[in-house]
Order: structure tokens, then C-alpha cells, then sequence
């Protein structure tokens, strides 16, 4: 699928459609948040966590998982990994820094573990309670890109255990790929 067919799609499937009057504070769904923003938040996820699910009932699974890395990518590519290119053991540093995560690099075999502490996801638009499974490919894909861009080598990521999976922790694996 192209992107524009993709954005036409993602629109006509209601990501780009005007608020319903359900959805506004006072009037259902989010009618118990505090303040402006809470609302907005709460908003985002749910409307998020309903898009994927679309996703998930109206593409074949490759279409599906395609897109889904495909935002994890473009996510990635406005993160703190730029500033660590070939420099994979500062990058991990700061992994433990912000996050708490642990990575172990083989570098004989060319793998590459992450796994967080046990935590809830971190993506802001994630309620890991509402969100289908399949958002994980986003963690994927984002994964492959930070790792691409690190190494500046292709890599294949996989999700191993996640949370929003039923682990209480999420370990991804990222293979160097030979090129």
C-alpha cells in the first residue's frame, strides 16, 4: 500500500473525522477527567487504541504489521539515538539512565538484547489495558530503526516478552544483519 492510499484510508477509518459528542469531556467517556488535558490525553489513547484496532480487523497481517513498524521507525527517528551513532555502549548508558533498561551486546554473534525493568509500557498513546497486542510491532520497528541508525548496519528486531503481551517486562532481540 502507498501512503497516500494509507492516508486516505487512515482518514476514511476516522483518524482525521471531528470529535463525537460522546467522546467529549462531560459528555461520556471522559466525562470523570480532571482538567483540559487529562481529557486530551485520555482522548488520544483511546482514539489511538481504536485505530490500531481497525487496523486489526480490516488488514491483512503483513499490511497491518508494515505500517504499525513503520510508525514505531518514524517515531525512532526523532529520538536521542542520533546522538549516539557508532557509539552503541553510550547509547546503552543512557538506556539504563532514562529507562532502567539493561542491553547485552554479543557482538561475536551479532545480537543485541534489551529488556526493561518490570514497568508499564512508555509510549505515551499506549494504555497497555485498551491497546491490541499488535501495537507491539511499533516497539519493533522503532527498535530497528535505532538500531540501524546506531550501528549503521541493517538489523532485524523481534519482541521476545512485552507487557501489553502478558510479561510484566518487554525484552526485545536485534540481529545484525549480514549485508
Amino acid at each position: 500500500m502507498d501512503r497516500k492510499k494509507f492516508f486516505i484510508n487512515a482518514c476514511s477509518l476516522g483518524m482525521c473525522s471531528c470529535i463525537g459528542s460522546g467522546l467529549l469531556p462531560g459528555n461520556g467517556v471522559f466525562a470523570s477527567e480532571k482538567n483540559d488535558t487529562d481529557w486530551k490525553e485520555q482522548f488520544i489513547k483511546y482514539r489511538f487504541a481504536k485505530l490500531i484496532g481497525i487496523l486489526d480487523s480490516t488488514l491483512d497481517e503483513d499490511t497491518k504489521t508494515q505500517i504499525i513498524e513503520s510508525l514505531g521507525k518514524e517515531c525512532s527517528k526523532n529520538s536521542f539515538a542520533n546522538n549516539y551513532i557508532d557509539n552503541p555502549d553510550g547509547y546503552f548508558a543512557e538506556l539504563r539512565r532514562r529507562w532502567g533498561e539493561n542491553a547485552v551486546y554479543d557482538k561475536e554473534k551479532g545480537v543485541i538484547r534489551i529488556e526493561t525493568p518490570e514497568r508499564d509500557c512508555v509510549c505515551p498513546l499506549i494504555d497497555s489495558k485498551t491497546i491490541s497486542k499488535s501495537i507491539c510491532q511499533c516497539s519493533v520497528g522503532w527498535q530497528e530503526q535505532t538500531y540501524t541508525t546506531i550501528l549503521r548496519k541493517k538489523v532485524k528486531a523481534e519482541c521476545v516478552e512485552s507487557v501489553i503481551r502478558g510479561s510484566k517486562k518487554c525484552v526485545f532481540e536485534i540481529r545484525i544483519l549480514n549485508s
